[in-house]
């Protein structure tokens, strides 16, 4: 036994080397993938109540939060692999209102997830799920913190929540995308183009298209200084459902100008117009606009105004929706921001959603971004 004891000692010693060399090895490939990722993300707590007002539209349908209630809005991971020094790969992973899948609550959702590959230095390609290129806020929506106001524009962004059947552009597509960014003296603009499946009524539309067409979009934007940004935005697609195929035309304006001088003053400006052309000839043409004015009081307080508009369909009288918005921005701690606003929402009669009903609702978030 001794004898075997000895003859067994140099090959434990042997194998023990062996072990902590690998996981030496494991430790500083792990240390050396790990400098080329960077992780980010998001949180939204919201509160939302009704105040005043009418608390169902013509149809009695509610409108909206008589209770008064909390709202874990979103938690979002942010995460970007550079895996080599042209290839980037990154994803968005969130968790609305407080995602239990168990309880079928909430919702769990990939924003988006591409690979980007820079073939020069104003060229870039991707392919995957992205967020569709159009106007001033689709493709920050999920980034609360980027923005002043506790919810995007509805009737550029969400037109379908205020009396649309279709929104003008869907939030998400899959497909190729090609962008680029060139920087001039005293001025700078950038492109995207994207190609992808479109939006779907009946099927996953990051799996597999419902038909032979494929949805075409773009932004243009334009920097002529410091102070503003002018940007052109297009979405054209060909959608099919039970009744008719749809061929859906948008088309955007964004105007964003901040003064240079002592006195900081901000204004955005947001046009969209657009068509559903349906083969059962049930067509329809529609429009929507937003203005934003802010002023910063202070280095932490930001006060805004914006006013919404959307006309659902330009042969239907009294189907408008607007809302107007007096909030203030209050930055407590870096990265994180306390929203307040006054929301005052009015359908006329003819809305699908709102139709008839004048309210007030309070809305108050926490953003944080880290």
């Amino acid at each position: 036994m001794k004898h075997y004891h000895a003859a067994k000692q140099p090959i434990q010693r042997v194998l023990s080397c062996l072990l902590w060399c690998w996981l030496m090895n494991i430790g500083i490939a792990q240390s050396a993938t790990l400098d080329n990722v960077t992780i980010n993300g998001y949180l939204s707590f919201e509160y939302e109540r009704h105040l005043d007002g009418d608390k169902t539209n013509i149809s009695n349908e509610s409108v909206g939060d008589a209770n008064g209630s909390f709202d874990m809005d979103l938690f979002d991971l942010v995460i970007n692999i550079q895996a080599t020094d042209n290839l980037r790969v990154a994803t968005d992973l969130t968790w609305e209102h407080g995602a239990a899948t168990e309880d079928d609550r909430g919702n769990v959702a990939m924003e988006y997830a591409f690979a980007e590959y820079t073939l020069s230095q104003h060229t870039k390609v991707r392919a995957g799920k992205m967020f569709t290129q159009f106007g001033i806020y689709n493709e920050i929506h999920t980034a609360k913190p980027a923005s002043l106001s506790v919810k995007e524009p509805l009737t550029t962004n969400k037109n379908n929540k205020l009396g649309s059947d279709v929104r003008f552009y869907p939030r998400w597509l899959n497909g190729l995308a090609v962008s680029g960014h060139y920087q001039l003296p005293a001025s700078s603009w950038d492109y995207v183009l994207q190609l992808s499946n479109g939006e779907s009524q009946e099927v996953n539309p990051y799996e597999e298209d419902d038909n032979i067409h494929k949805a075409f979009n773009g932004r243009f934007r334009y920097r002529p200084g410091d102070a503003w940004q002018l940007g052109l935005s297009f979405y054209r697609d060909t959608m099919e459902d039970s009744a008719a195929q749809i061929k859906i035309g948008s088309y955007g304006l964004q105007v964003e100008w901040e003064s240079q001088g002592n006195t900081e003053l901000g204004i955005e400006f947001e046009y969209v117009s657009g068509n559903e052309d349906h083969s059962n000839g049930a067509n329809i043409n529609r429009n929507a606009y937003t203005l934003m004015m802010y002023q910063p009081i202070t280095d932490t307080v930001t006060p805004y105004v914006r006013y919404e508009y959307l006309e659902p369909n330009t042969d239907v009288t009294s189907d408008e929706a607007s809302v107007l918005v007096l909030g203030g921005n209050i930055l407590i701690d870096e990265n994180m921001f306390l929203k307040i606003e006054l929301d005052h929402f009015k359908g006329e009669d003819n809305n699908a959603d709102v139709g008839g009903a004048t309210y007030s609702e309070l809305k108050i978030s926490l953003s944080v971004g880290f």
